[in-house]
């Protein structure tokens, strides 16, 4: 039951690395990101092309990355967390009938 505790930990401390990440990573798209699409659809013309560090490709790369990971990681540490439950009712039970004259 420990390592399936410090398993959940390890869990929640990754999941709180992903927040920050996308926290950073969208605070720069925010920052940085033109869309040329919207230029375009808003009459906005450049008389050079965009720079590449506008796309913020490495920033999205971070983000999709860190939902996919943020997603597998929170059905694993439901799957830890229904098994501590079960682990926890078994130990209650045995608890239980050990008091039982």
């Amino acid at each position: 039951m420990k390592k399936l505790i410090v398993a959940s930990i390890a869990i929640n401390i990754l999941l709180i690395f992903c927040t920050v990440d996308d926290f950073l990573s969208l605070h720069d798209i925010k920052a940085d990101y033109v869309s040329k699409p919207v230029l375009s659809y808003l009459h906005v013309e450049t008389s050079a092309s965009l720079p590449t560090w506008t796309d913020t490709r490495l920033e999205w790369t971070s983000v999709t990355i860190s939902y996919a990971l943020r997603s597998i990681l929170i059905i694993s540490n439901l799957g830890i967390l229904l098994l501590l439950r079960k682990r926890l009712a078994r130990g209650n039970e045995l608890a239980m009938c050990k008091s039982e004259p």
